[in-house]
C-alpha cells in the first residue's frame, strides 16, 4: 500500500445569504465596426442580446478611431442583488485555525453595507462626464449628473449625492467590483488581526454573483 502523505492543505470558505448587497452600475464596451457598409453590433448586458447599432453619427465616429481608442457603447443604469463569498487557503495558526471567521465575516458585511443601495461609479469610465452638483437650500442631498457621450445615444442621468459610491476603476464592472472589494477585505483582515501570518503565505479568492449563474472570479496569492 502507498504511503499517504501526511501534508495537508486547509482552507476555509465564508458564503452565506447575509453577505449581500444591492446596487446599480452601467458598464461601457468597445464598440466594433466592421466597415463602412455594415453594421456595428453590440452586447446590451441588461436586455441579455446582441443589438444592431446602427446610428450614423455614431457609426462615423467609430470609424475614426484607432483600435487604442476605441469608441464605446454603454448600457442603461440597472441594479442587481449582488451575492459575494470568498475562500482562503494558508497555514493554520497556534489554535488551529487558518483565520478569524468571526472577523472576516463582520469585515465582509461592512464592506457590502457601504455599497448597498448605491449606484456605483467609475471614475475613469469612458465617454462619460460627471457634473457634482454641490448641496443647497432648495436641495440639500446635491446631485451627480452623468452625461454619457457613446453610443446608442447621448444619455443624461441625475443620482443623488448621498447614493452615489465611486469606483477608481475604468469600468463598474462586476470583475473590477470583486477586485476592488477583496482589496479592503485584505485591508480589513490585516487591520483586525485576523491573520496570523504574512498575508504572502495565503491564497485569496473571492466571488461576486451580480445574478444567478451569473459571477465574476478574483484570485490572490
Amino acid at each position: 500500500m502507498a504511503r499517504r502523505s501526511s501534508q495537508r492543505r486547509f482552507a476555509v470558505s465564508l458564503d452565506d445569504a447575509e453577505l449581500t448587497f444591492n446596487a446599480a452600475h452601467f458598464v461601457a464596451f468597445p464598440l466594433a465596426v466592421p466597415g463602412p457598409d455594415a453594421d456595428a453590433f453590440a452586447f446590451d448586458a441588461t436586455a441579455q442580446n446582441v443589438v444592431r447599432i446602427n446610428n450614423d453619427a455614431v457609426l462615423a465616429t467609430a470609424a475614426l478611431r484607432s483600435a487604442s481608442e476605441p469608441a464605446w457603447f454603454g448600457e442603461p443604469i440597472h441594479g442587481h442583488d449582488f451575492r459575494v463569498s470568498v475562500r482562503v487557503e494558508g497555514p493554520r495558526d497556534a489554535s488551529g485555525c487558518v483565520l478569524d471567521f468571526v472577523a472576516a465575516r463582520r469585515a465582509l458585511l461592512e464592506i457590502a453595507a457601504a455599497w448597498n443601495h448605491r449606484v456605483v461609479l467609475a471614475t475613469r469610465a469612458p465617454e462619460t462626464e460627471y457634473r457634482e452638483i454641490p448641496p443647497t437650500p432648495d436641495n440639500p442631498v446635491g446631485e451627480v449628473v452623468v452625461l454619457w457621450r457613446g453610443a446608442p445615444e447621448p444619455r443624461r442621468w441625475v443620482v443623488p449625492l448621498d447614493s452615489v459610491a465611486w469606483l477608481d476603476a475604468l469600468n463598474a464592472s462586476t470583475e473590477e467590483l470583486a477586485s476592488v472589494l477583496l482589496d479592503r477585505w485584505l485591508e480589513q483582515l490585516v487591520e483586525l488581526g485576523a491573520l496570523q501570518f504574512p498575508t504572502s503565505e495565503y491564497r485569496f479568492s473571492l466571488r461576486l454573483e451580480e445574478s444567478p449563474g451569473a459571477f465574476a472570479e478574483v484570485a490572490l496569492g
